[in-house]
Parts: C-alpha cells; structure tokens; sequence
C-alpha cells in the first residue's frame, strides 16, 4: 500500500490514472447521450405525425358518415315525393272518375252529341294536367339527385389529396393509416358507381370542351398537341350529363 506521505512527512505527487481497459469516458458518455436525445426527438416527430394522420383519418370518416346520412335524409325525401305523386295519380283517377259519372248524369238531359264533345274535352284536359305533373316530378327529381351527387363529389376531391400528399415514411403505423385512407376512398367511389356516377380521368385523351375544363396550357414531348397532359382535378359524370367537368392542362406539343 502507498501512502500519500513520505517518512519525512512530505505529500508524495499524485499520479494520474488511466482508465482501465472497457470503460467508456465522459466524452463517449456525452456523445451517446446527444445521439439518444436526437432519437427521441425523431421519434416524438413521428409520433406526432401518425396522430396527426390518424385526425385526419377520423375527420374523413366523419365526412362520409355525415355524407352518407345526408343522402339517405334525401333519398326519404325523394321517396316521400314519389309516393305524393302516387296519391296525385289517384286523386286524377278519382276525379276522371267523377267527370265521367257527371257526364252519365248528364246525358240524361241534354243530346248525346254535346255531352260527348264535352267529356273528350273534358279527358284531353285530365291527360294534359297529369302530363304536367309526371314531367314536373321527374325533373324535380332529377334536379334533387344531381344536387345530392354534387354535394358528394368534394369529398371524393380530399380523399384524392390526402392521398397525393401522404408522407414517405416507411412506418408501419403509417403506412396503415395511408392504407386506410386509401379503402375510404375506394369505397366511396364505389358507392358513385352504384348511382351511375362515373369518374372522369382523361389522362394523355384528346382534349374535349364538352366533358374538360382547360385551365392552362403546357409543353410535353410524350403527349400530342391539344391532349390532355395533366389531369388537376377529376371530373364526374352522371349518364350523359356532366355533374362536374375535369380540370385539365392541356399539352402544346413538344418544346423548342
């Protein structure tokens, strides 16, 4: 054993130890404690991110559970309308009945000839008024279920944006999220093409004003002039009858 005196009671020098062979030092301590700070931090970034995904996720949801009851709401109503046209049908039916036993009755009094013109006079009017009534319901029909198919058509645009904008990670939380977006999406417009709605998407197609909306113009050495050489926005169709038409820039052709 070393004393830290000598026999004349003087303080012998201290002499400087070098770690022993394993040890980690201060210095390696410190650098291993910044790279674990740096990996938390990451992961509370992403941690983040995927709450913030997965809000996302529930306020789309949300959208189509609001959406989906706003259309049965108005599918009762479009039923409702039906069966009042139903009850309009049999009150004519009522009525020409009437008309004809008031033309019976009064036949008994007057010549057979004037009660005659007078009953297809009558009759031409009956046709004529329910005529009316049944073009009347179909185009109030039609017009409410365009309406109803339009109101749908901006959920479908953020589906498509949240999908276009989804970040590249390669986290399986992430990539469940994305994938459920994804479904939601392809569900709902399933559910437009149970109602005759179809997707317009007329990637590297001739340019037709009638079914595309042309908002700008850009060269593209792979599309021919006057195709279309981007599709923004999709465009829907119901049948014939364009609910909304597709945003599109169309190509000029091959640059100098």
């Amino acid at each position: 054993m070393t004393y830290p005196f000598d026999p004349y009671g003087r303080s012998r020098p201290r002499t400087r130890q070098s770690p022993a062979p394993g040890t980690v030092s201060l210095a390696d301590f410190q650098k291993l404690q910044e790279i674990a700070e740096e990996i938390s931090l990451r992961l509370d970034k992403a941690l983040a991110e995927n709450k913030q995904l997965q809000g996302e996720v529930d306020r789309l949801a949300k959208e189509v559970r609001h959406k989906t009851q706003e259309l049965e709401i108005k599918n009762e109503a479009l039923r409702t309308q039906s069966e009042h046209q139903k009850q309009i049908e049999t009150e004519l039916v009522f009525v020409k009945a009437a008309l004809e036993d008031e033309r019976a009755k009064a036949a008994e009094n007057e010549e057979e000839a004037s009660w005659q013109e007078r009953y297809l006079r009558l009759q031409a009017e009956l046709e004529n008024l329910r005529r009316r009534l049944e073009q009347r319901a179909a185009a109030e029909s039609a017009d409410n279920r365009r309406r109803i198919l339009a109101d749908m058509l901006p959920l479908a645009d953020h589906l498509d944006l949240a999908l276009q904008h989804r970040p590249q990670m390669d986290d399986v939380q992430v990539a469940n999220f994305i994938g459920n977006i994804d479904a939601t999406r392809r569900a709902f417009l399933e559910t437009l093409r149970r109602y005759g709605v179809e997707r317009i998407e007329p990637q590297n197609e001739m340019f037709d004003p009638n079914r595309h909306e042309a908002i700008g113009q850009a060269p593209s050495p792979e599309v021919p002039a006057d195709h279309v050489a981007q599709v923004v926005q999709a465009g829907y169709a119901d049948g014939e009858r364009i609910l909304r038409p597709a945003r599109v820039l169309v190509s000029t052709g091959a640059g100098e």
